[in-house]
């Protein structure tokens, strides 16, 4: 049986992405893959806390399909593109057993991704970037990139939305880092990522709806097992409310001002001084869209908002140097003692023991665990903070 991972966040899980585990799980309509998901723990690439916590999404990816559910751990859950489909393929290929790796395309043609992905890569191409980039443009790096593409190739940037910009960082690191990991699509059917479009309903569509509680339309767009437990959680106070993170974060900045951004990872001076203007907001979409500009997007202003709440700092951003298991299945557990035998990285399981397995992956930790223990703050029903180093992965 081969084994396919899939990268992801499941932030619910809904109709879509049981879709795609079919898809990978039984690529000729039999089941012949076993599949791993690599998933981000409390909070997700574009720095929101998770709806439910990372055991709870872990143990509804397993009923629904996964086999083996593996944490991307903080703080590379919750950065770039680039960063997020990085660390994510770096477990992929770390785990050593790992055949193919399967991703959701708005493209859905995995050879026209990895042309672009080529082009990308190409040193024609960086030049030319590195160049743009160092004339100072007030625009997102995202932007820019697109502009030199279209300058260069004489075309429009080809990819259609975020998911098809997340495969190209998956093709890109496959190639960076000289995996031998079989890329695989499978084409996106469902609402843009934003809630445009037609299909399955995108996990921004069932978090608005989750907003205004209106569960009966969450049931139409979600696998039962999901919709019972956002109820479940709703009721007793166990959904996180990302808009407190912007209290947190408004409280340390209006006591120590810019002083709290010196040192720490990729937060320009510009941003910061925005962020210390912009601070006396009302909530979290007034400062938003006080803050924004062409080159700070929400997205990035919310990783400046989690990168100052955890002290993220330069160093702690290299390589991820280890993972977490949530949860399996029998197939799941089968997996894991392999993967116990080729992995080149940590694999923990219990997370009081990541102590034992190095200095890089006992600091890691330490800071995805600060990540959990914030994340338990963003509940109505608060639990104490280290709850979740008292988890044990969810056996399905």
């Amino acid at each position: 049986m081969k084994i396919t991972a899939i990268i992801c966040e499941y932030n619910p899980f809904h109709l879509g992405h049981a879709y795609q585990l079919q898809k990978a799980a039984a690529p000729d309509g039999e089941k012949t893959n076993a599949v791993i998901a690599i998933m981000s723990g409390n909070f997700t690439q574009r720095a929101d806390a998770a709806v439910l916590s990372k055991y709870q999404r872990a143990e509804i990816a397993v009923i629904s399909g996964a086999d083996l559910v593996l944490e991307l751990p903080f703080p590379y859950s919750s950065a770039s593109a680039e960063i997020f489909g990085g660390a994510g393929v770096r477990i992929a290929d770390a785990l050593g057993c790992v055949d193919t790796l399967c991703f959701g395309s708005e493209t859905g043609d995995i050879d026209a991704l990895q042309k672009l992905s080529a082009r990308l890569c190409s040193e024609e191409y960086q030049r030319a970037l590195t160049e743009y980039l160092s004339r100072g443009h007030e625009l997102a790096y995202r932007t820019s990139g697109e502009i030199v593409y279209q300058n260069l190739y004489g075309e429009p940037f080809p990819a259609e939305g975020s998911n098809d910009l997340l495969s190209l960082s998956y093709l890109t690191a496959l190639q960076k880092q000289k995996s031998k990991i079989e890329p695989v699509t499978v084409k996106r059917l469902g609402e843009r990522y934003n809630g445009g479009g037609e299909g399955f309903a995108s996990a921004t569509s069932i978090r608005a709806l989750l907003k205004e509680r209106d569960f009966e339309k969450i049931r139409r767009t979600v696998p039962q097992v999901t919709a019972d437990a956002l109820e479940k959680a709703d009721r007793e106070g166990n959904l996180a409310d990302s808009e407190i993170l912007y209290t947190l974060f408004a409280a340390l900045i209006r006591s120590r001002g810019q002083t709290l951004f010196e040192g720490l990872y990729d937060i320009p001076e510009e941003l910061a001084a925005r962020c210390v203007k912009y601070i006396y907001a009302k909530n979290m979409t007034e400062f938003l869209s006080l803050c924004g500009t062409k080159r700070y997007s929400p997205s990035r202003i919310r990783r400046a908002i989690l990168t100052a709440l955890l002290n993220v700092r330069k160093e702690d951003v290299v390589d991820v140097p280890y993972t977490l298991v949530l949860a399996a299945n029998e197939t799941g557990r089968k997996v894991l003692k392999t993967i116990r035998k080729t992995s080149s990285i940590p694999v923990i399981t219990k997370p009081a023991d990541a102590v034992k397995y190095g200095e890089a992956a006992e600091k890691a930790f330490a800071l995805s665990a600060r990540a959990d223990s914030i994340w338990e703050l963003l509940l109505a029903n608060s639990h104490e903070g280290n709850r979740m180093m008292k988890e044990k992965p969810v056996m399905v």
